[in-house]
Formats: structure tokens, C-alpha cells, sequence
């Protein structure tokens, strides 16, 4: 049955600490073991909210992405609250949006988190989800498995729907860089800084990986980048894009979460 309600609140509790466990990781044994227990076998991505042109209509691509999985899945289980905004408190979200579970194990979630969701419930909770301006964050996340307390982890899909205030992965300047490496920017996607850059710094904020700096009164997208696509919403001068490779990205995308998780 999952594990129990006060184990949720525990979280909680020692969710401000979370800073001080990821600078811990860069400790070598410590980091190790970490790495072994809590994140072993991840992979997780952002799917930046860009529009594509299909059959003369426009789409959202986390739309499509995510409404494939959630009509594969042979189980969905959506979370009463955001365990991230409700620790932070948010005042710019509603806690009240929290994650998306797909897949056999999400089965055995505590049924007091969350409830059992239709294929229809899910897609209009999507629908939601981007109407907020929140970013989907998809894919295998063993901390999900080990603090629910369902297995086995490849059988569990995570969608989390992400603010740039709550994110748990805004401790990603802090980890080792074995474990940050588990939140890859998905390949095709690519972010560019024009010449129309005034260098206002605008965009800095807003990366929770602090992959922005401006130099010499221009922003600069370091390696550090995860592919978001916040920075392209906060410059006021439209200086940062995001491209796709190519027509074949939202297959891609699919083959590789697929590739780390079975929902079936």
C-alpha cells in the first residue's frame, strides 16, 4: 500500500536541509552511496513548451509527448499535492498540482496521496498543467520509488509539473556532477543568444541551473543548460531560442524514455 501519510510530512519537515544532502554527494564515499541508493539507473529530462506546426494546426510538444504516455499506460495516479510547492510554500502555483504517476507500479501508491485518474482526467490535467505555465519534468526517478514505497523503479513513470520557485532540482548546483548528470537536456533541443541581447540579465534568475551569466553585456548558456527553456520567456527582448533538431524529435523522445521505462 505505499508508504504512509507521515512519512510525507516527514519530508516535509527536512525538506530545507535538502541543500546541505546534495553539496554532501561531492564527498566521495558519501557521494558513492548516495548515488547508489537514491539515484541509481535514473533518467530525467525537461520538455520545453514549444509549439509545432502539425496538419495546419498547432500543438504543444510536452503535449504530445506526455498524452502518448498517459494512453499507453496501463495505470495513472495523480498526486493530491506538489510535495515540492507545499514544503516551499509557493505562492506563484498551486500546490494543488502534483505529480503524475504512470505504470504498474504506481499501483501500489498510498491511495490517501493521490487517486486513480482515466486516460481523460489525465489529458485534461495536462491541458492544466501547461494553461499554468508549468514545465513538464519526465521520466525514471528512483527518489520517487523510494519515497512512495512502490517498486520496481523501471516501472514507474514520473511527471512532475514544475515551477521555476519549487523544484527540487534546483539543488543541481550543489550535487556531484555524476549525479546532477541524471537530468540530461534532451538531445535536438538548443538554445542560442542572438545579437539583440542588451545583457539586462533577466534570464539568470530564472535558471535553476545556473547555466546563464552575462559577460561582456551579453548572456552567455553554458554547459551546465537542461534544455527548459524558461530563460526564452524571461528575456524581454526575445534574444534567447530554443530550436528543435528536427521533425523526428518527439519519436526520439519517446525511444528514450521508453528506453529506461516500461509503463505498459
Amino acid at each position: 500500500m505505499g508508504r504512509p501519510v507521515w512519512q510525507r510530512r516527514v519530508i516535509i519537515w527536512v525538506w530545507p536541509a535538502r541543500f546541505i544532502a546534495a553539496r554532501a554527494t561531492r564527498m566521495p564515499v558519501i557521494g558513492w552511496l548516495i548515488k547508489r541508493f537514491f539515484f541509481d539507473g535514473d533518467y530525467i529530462a525537461y520538455l520545453p513548451a514549444r509549439q509545432k506546426e502539425i496538419a495546419k494546426a498547432k500543438v504543444v510538444l510536452p503535449d504530445m509527448v506526455v498524452n502518448h504516455f498517459i494512453e499507453r499506460a496501463g495505470f495513472r495516479f495523480l498526486m493530491h499535492q506538489c510535495i515540492c510547492r507545499e514544503s516551499n510554500k509557493c505562492k506563484n502555483y498551486p500546490a494543488s498540482v502534483g505529480c503524475l504517476f504512470l505504470g504498474e507500479a504506481a499501483k501500489g501508491i498510498n491511495s490517501a496521496l493521490g487517486r486513480e485518474v482515466s486516460v481523460a482526467e489525465a489529458k485534461a490535467f495536462q491541458k492544466k498543467v501547461q494553461e499554468l505555465g508549468l514545465l513538464n519534468l519526465v521520466g525514471r526517478n528512483r527518489l520517487d520509488k523510494i519515497w512512495l514505497g512502490v517498486s520496481p523503479a523501471d516501472h514507474l513513470m514520473t511527471i512532475c509539473h514544475c515551477c521555476e520557485c519549487c523544484c527540487l532540482w534546483k539543488i543541481i548546483p550543489h550535487l556531484s556532477a555524476s549525479i546532477g548528470n541524471m537530468l540530461q537536456k534532451l538531445d535536438g533541443v538548443d538554445l542560442n543568444v542572438s545579437d539583440s541581447c542588451r545583457g539586462c540579465g533577466k534570464c539568470v534568475p530564472v535558471c535553476f541551473a545556473r547555466a546563464i551569466e552575462v559577460v561582456n553585456s551579453r548572456a552567455v548558456i553554458g554547459t551546465e543548460c537542461r534544455g527548459c527553456g524558461r530563460c526564452t520567456d524571461a528575456c524581454p527582448e526575445k534574444a534567447i531560442t530554443l530550436t528543435l533538431a528536427d521533425n523526428d524529435f518527439i519519436n526520439r523522445c519517446i525511444a528514450r524514455f521508453n528506453g529506461y521505462v516500461t509503463i505498459d
